[in-house]
């Protein structure tokens, strides 16, 4: 009996199986790729125009910025816009790494169109004229008959040993081939540096806090201050902008993760109550018109419109909310309000100030985007499209309304909240000195309202049917609020000039906690109200329809421990919404006084540090900046906030080196050992070769054969299916526990282990071995090598011809008509979406690209098709059949399917071309091992030379690689400082463009050794000559009021101010001096001007009536229409860690017509202040599914913005 090791050998080795397969069969394999993808592409065909949601979600699901234009209808009309759409376009809508993807598939394309051109017309008559076929050996049947059949008869075996002399032609073709790949490695990889170059040193992109700032980690505990680090690295040019010194928020951390997980079980639990109630309700209707004597489908029928129409009412009602805790402004109200409420150094104790409340709500403003996404509604939509688009509208939940014209922004009433989440003590210390002279003043969150003034009960104002204002949050107060309670600033004793970095850091004492120490056993106040059940607050609604067991129950954690699982029958049983309920509350109230209080968590070994110049953080990534090995290094700049692995910020040195070495030897037994399991999944087809092999298996001969062919046929594919989408998932969280510091980076981690799995697992385990376990013992005798590859290699072709053929059609083709979004939408969407949130999210969440998983893939193809480009030259066709599919299907996506978060600024790009040289490599061997193998008539080596010339190219080559690496490696990821000059010239140039498009007076850089009167005067004169130019350019034709023809004159008009000699010579500022010296004026805004524009168009047209135009319209997320102050402003909070940065959850429940929902929210307030309650925008349909016609309350517009 065979026992389980040979078993799994016997999977191995399919891809010598197709050796010598026939024409026939090929052609038949070829047929049945192409019918699959003839079906799929039709079928995208016809659903295209009818599924925008699947087939064109970035048409208007996507913010201004990233929307591209529709596609033209018409079966074939959509492909000229996939070819048309520019690269500058193309990158300034999907970024580098969507670009430079499509941009390697390109040249693939680049090198195996000509690659096919010249070697095919030259080896295929080399190997087919007078080869082997079936003829005898020698001439004579005596000494047999040669086997070379089907497509073999084209690849190198089939030459015949008296023709030997042919090899030269491979040898020659071989050649080229590696000069020429290697040529256009060069030749991409400098065009990849010159367009990373030029994306870097735009001026949009400079405006990004990610391009000046860098991430330092391992900081010895003496640097681990502001002082420290700032007379450190302000030695480069332009100085530095901002630190932020990490904390260790884990336990705050795991309070918000813990807080988002009873968030969304309370509010899946208040909207299964909800639906519970109306589902009584409808029962008991059924059963009063029954008993009437009506026709119970009749009743039921027009109970359903009825309540169809009450639900999109109320979904279009604002509805009522509790424990609301932010104010969201917009940018122009924040800055200016905040200047003019100043109030005069009262002497006395002072209250501390915190500079940083309004950022936040200064980003949820931007743009007043989205119509405040779940706050405002601009111009409707329209009762979705027709045909399947509005059946999957609708299946999402979205409810379209008529026509609602709300004014732009206005002050929303403000919240009594005791605590509130934005107010925390901000973790950044700014090093201008007008910072310490004119500090940021506090939001308005936290201010409190006169005593005097009296208040209404919330729930008495709010629940009133007949009032249409009292819920909508951007309509005019009908009283002028009164003015707030000052909170008094701190200001440092001495002059503007004398302020230093110490002036702003939070005093111990007035925290009251000591720096980086934890309190153990800290109490907090009581977060709701503990007598809530004793006190007469009125049955609740819900009684009135279902009884107390009908509401949800969950498991509390076995033995109390908040970390260990849930399980059924085990565990406290608790009712989901009391306890979800207190919970909340407490970690609401505990996660809001920890993120006031951030100096008692300990400092972590990391900091980030912003310069006022991009070339300033280059120059400190590259320089040696500690005097020990391995300290403050590694450092990184290009760095997304959002991007940001907060758990390994704290990570040593050596700790980083002990994990990667162990995740390497993780990651190499995977990629040998993932054998077994697939070859297991081999095994699941065979289940005659198990019965026979294993005794106790021979119950398997008394299944019926059905359903042994079912087994044998579904088993094995779906355990396939299911190991490779568990691999990436592995590899990722693998690079997670490595250390590496932000997600792109665990993306160019993964790249090099999926690759490194998918050429032994994909090539060498198909190709080489029978068994897996071939390769274990030869891997060792490094000289056999050759040999190895030139005897399995060829017998492996016909294999590759068939996948890549088989990939290039149905993958491509699955890949535009998207089946797993189809089963989402149809399928999924309608079993698990029963919460408004879970449906928003599946409307609006788009596919976003995982590239560490997705290039290895192709560079794997691509590599295999370089090993056989001269072995079985045929496959050259098969390569450019499968990358021009590849290419088109990819564009396609990319410009109108896919959305892009993170980007690496292209760098999995010269990744991806190191990695194909390992194809040039395995070919150069396996050349090296077939032309020692080649024998003569007379049994001798034939080609001794070739082979001897191959070993030299295979040593060029890696030569080449080292050189090639050692030239560009230090561009792929750092800039010169050559380019600078000419950056900040496009940075100016840009600026005065933009300033004076927004109707905001061009800045004059002044000397400050000037008299005001000499000021004064060259002002007056510099105000003339602008008239003076002014009246010229009225003179000319209007054709300059272009976008174009007006940057064109901006950008040409000659600077009329004193200008610094160099970049380098300028002083840090890092405010303008306009905003600086007109401060308390009221400039015209950016928000401002978008409004008129957003009126302007709405009053010229009827308005757009969809679901994109109601959740995306209106969102302005582009930094460069932000003055400086106002992105300094985003850019304080976004490099502080994630868990100090957490808001407090809304619970959005469903609004119904019984009252139940608002009496939830009103029950809910009278519990604790620390809960965020809301049914804005939310109802019930007739059937009794959850209907949305905004975004959640909470929703906002900071995750937007790529800062």
């Amino acid at each position: 009996m065979t026992d389980l090791g040979s078993a799994l050998e016997h999977a191995g080795g399919s891809g010598k199986n197709k050796e010598g397969i026939s024409i026939g069969t090929f052609v038949a394999s070829l047929t049945t790729a192409i019918v699959v993808f003839a079906v799929e592409f039709l079928l995208f065909i016809l659903l295209k125009g009818k599924l925008t949601r699947i087939y064109q979600p970035r048409t208007y699901l996507v913010s201004d910025r990233e929307r591209t234009q529709p596609s033209p209808p018409g079966f074939f009309r959509w492909i000229g816009p996939v070819f048309r759409t520019s690269s500058t376009e193309f990158i300034q809508k999907c970024g580098l790494d969507a670009y430079f993807f499509l941009r390697y598939l390109r040249m693939l394309l680049k090198i195996f169109i000509p690659l096919g051109c010249l070697i095919l017309p030259v080896l295929l008559p080399l190997n087919k004229v007078d080869g082997k076929d079936t003829s005898y050996k020698n001439g004579t049947a005596a000494d047999g008959q040669w086997n070379v059949t089907g497509l073999d008869q084209l690849a190198w075996g089939n030459v015949k040993p008296e023709n030997t002399s042919r090899y030269w032609g491979h040898l020659v073709m071989a050649v080229i081939a590696i000069f020429y790949v290697c040529a256009v490695f060069f030749d991409e990889l400098r065009g990849y540096i010159r367009l990373r170059q030029a994306y870097l040193t735009s001026p949009q992109h400079r405006l990004r806090a990610s391009a000046t700032t860098v991430l330092v980690t391992a900081i010895p505990e003496s640097w681990l201050s502001v002082e420290a680090l700032e007379s450190l690295f302000d030695v480069f040019p332009g100085g530095i902008r901002n630190i932020w010194i990490n904390r260790n928020f884990d336990d705050l951390n795991e309070k918000v993760k813990q807080r988002d997980e009873l968030a969304l079980k309370l509010e899946a639990a208040e909207t299964d109550l909800i639906i519970k109630c109306k589902k009584a309700q409808l029962k008991q209707a059924r059963a009063e018109a029954k008993k009437a004597g009506k026709n119970p489908n009749t009743a039921e029928t027009k109970e359903k419109k009825d309540a169809d129409r009450r639900a999109s009412a109320l979904a279009l009602d604002g509805g009522v909310s509790s424990g609301n805790p932010h104010q969201a402004r917009t940018l122009d109200q924040i800055l200016h309000r905040t200047k003019s409420r100043k109030k005069p150094e009262q002497p006395g104790p002072k209250k501390r100030l915190n500079p940083l409340d309004p950022a936040v709500e200064a980003a949820e403003a931007v743009g007043q985007g989205m119509g405040k996404l779940g706050k405002t509604m601009i111009g409707g939509f329209k009762k979705v499209e027709h045909g399947l688009d509005g059946t999957l509208a609708r299946s999402g939940g979205f409810v379209p309304g008529d026509a609602i014209v709300i004014p732009a922004h206005h002050p929303e009433p403000e919240t009594d909240e005791a605590h509130n989440a934005d107010e925390m003590e901000p973790q950044v210390w700014s090093t201008d000195p007008r910072d310490h002279a004119e500090p940021v003043p506090e939001s308005s969150a936290s201010e409190a309202r006169p005593a005097s003034r009296p208040k209404r009960p919330f729930w008495k104002s709010q629940l009133s049917k007949d009032s249409k204002t009292s819920s909508e949050p951007d309509e005019l107060p009908l009283t002028a609020p009164e003015s707030p309670v000052e909170n008094e600033e701190v200001e440092a004793s001495g002059s503007e000039s004398g302020n230093s970095i110490k002036e702003k850091i939070p005093s111990d004492n007035a925290r009251g906690f000591k720096e980086g120490d934890r309190v153990q056993g800290e109490e907090y106040p009581i977060a709701y109200n503990e007598g809530f059940d004793n006190e007469d607050f009125g049955e609740p609604l819900w009684q009135k329809y279902i009884r107390p067991k009908d509401r949800d129950t969950m498991r509390l954690p076995i033995f109390g421990l908040s970390w260990m699982p849930s399980l059924w029958l085990i565990g406290k049983k608790v009712d989901t919404i009391d306890y979800c309920r207190k919970e909340l509350a407490r970690l609401n109230l505990e996660i809001e006084i920890d993120q006031q209080n951030p100096e008692k968590f300990p400092h972590m070994n990391s900091a980030f540090i912003q310069f006022n110049h991009q070339v300033a953080a280059h120059m400190a990534c590259q320089a040696v900046s500690h005097h020990v090995p391995k300290q403050m290094a590694p450092r990184l700049v290009e760095i997304s906030p959002d991007d940001v692995i907060w758990d390994n910020m704290s990570i040593k040195w050596w700790e980083r080196y002990l994990r990667t070495f162990g995740i390497i030897a993780v990651v190499c037994g995977m990629v040998i050992g993932w054998a077994i399991p697939v070859a297991f999944t081999g095994l699941l087809s065979q289940l005659s070769y198990l019965e026979a092999a294993f005794t106790w298996l021979s119950w398997l001969s008394t299944l019926p054969g059905w359903f042994i062919s079912a087994i044998q046929g579904v088993l094995p594919a779906l355990f396939l299916a299911i190991l490779m989408a568990i691999l990436p998932l592995i590899l990722r969280f693998l690079s997670r526990t490595q250390g590496l510091s932000t997600g792109m980076a665990v993306e160019l981690t993964v790249q090099n282990y999926y690759f490194a799995f998918l050429f032994v697992q994909l090539f060498l385990v198909v190709t080489i071995s029978s068994s897996f376990s071939t390769i274990i013992s030869n891997v060792t005798d490094v000289t056999s090598w050759p040999e190895l590859l030139a005897q399995n290699i060829p017998s492996s072709s016909n294999y590759f011809f068939s996948y890549m053929i088989l990939q290039a059609m149905s993958v491509s083709a699955g890949a535009l008509v998207q089946i797993v979004n189809l089963v989402s939408w149809f399928i999924l969407a309608p079993i698990l979406d029963k919460t408004a949130r879970k449906k928003w999210g599946r409307t609006t969440n788009l596919n976003q690209m995982q590239w560490g998983t997705f290039f290895p893939v192709y560079t794997t193809l691509a590599s295999i098709g370089l090993i056989y480009c001269v072995i079985a030259p045929l496959i050259l066709i098969f390569n450019v059949i499968t990358f021009s599919l590849f290419w088109f299907v990819y564009r396609y996506n990319t410009l109108y399917v896919t959305k892009f978060r993170f980007d690496t600024g292209g760098l999995l790009f010269p990744r991806a071309i190191n990695q194909l040289f390992t194809g040039l490599y395995v070919m150069e061997l396996s050349l090296i091992g077939l032309f020692f193998l080649v024998r003569d008539t007379q049994g001798e080596v034939a080609c001794e030379g070739q082979a001897i010339i191959m070993i030299i190219v295979l040593i060029l080559t890696a030569g080449y690689q080292i050189l090639l690496n050692d030239a560009f490696g230090p561009l792929f990821r750092y800039l010169p400082i050559t380019l600078e000059d000419d950056a900040v010239r496009r940075d100016e140039e840009f600026a005065r463009a933009q300033r004076t498009r927004l109707g905001l007076p061009n800045e004059e850089e002044e000397d400050p050794n000037d008299t005001i009167e000499h000021q004064l005067a060259e002002r007056e004169h510099r105000q003339h000559q602008i008239g003076r130019m002014s009246h010229d350019i009225e003179l000319k034709t209007l054709e300059s009021s272009s976008p174009d023809r007006e940057n064109h004159h901006i950008m040409h008009r000659p600077h009329l101010g004193p200008q610094r000699k160099s970049w380098a010579e300028r002083s840090p500022n890092r405010r303008s001096p306009y905003y600086k010296a007109h401060s308390n004026t009221q400039v015209p805004s950016v928000q401002r001007l978008r409004d008129r524009i957003a009126q302007d168009a709405e009053a010229q047209g009827p308005p757009s009536r969809n679901v994109g135009t109601t959740l995306f319209s209106g969102i302005h997320d582009e930094l460069e229409d932000l003055t400086p102050d106002e992105r300094d402003q985003l850019v304080q909070r976004a490099f502080q860690h994630d868990a100090l940065r957490a808001k407090r959850p809304v619970i959005w429940i469903p609004r119904d017509d019984l009252g139940v929902s608002d009496d939830e929210v009103y029950r809910t307030q009278r519990f604790s202040k620390h809960i965020w309650i809301s049914n804005e925008y939310q109802a019930l349909d007739g059937k009794c599914h959850t209907i949305f016609s905004r975004s959640p309350p909470d929703f906002s517009e900071v995750d937007l913005i790529q800062l």
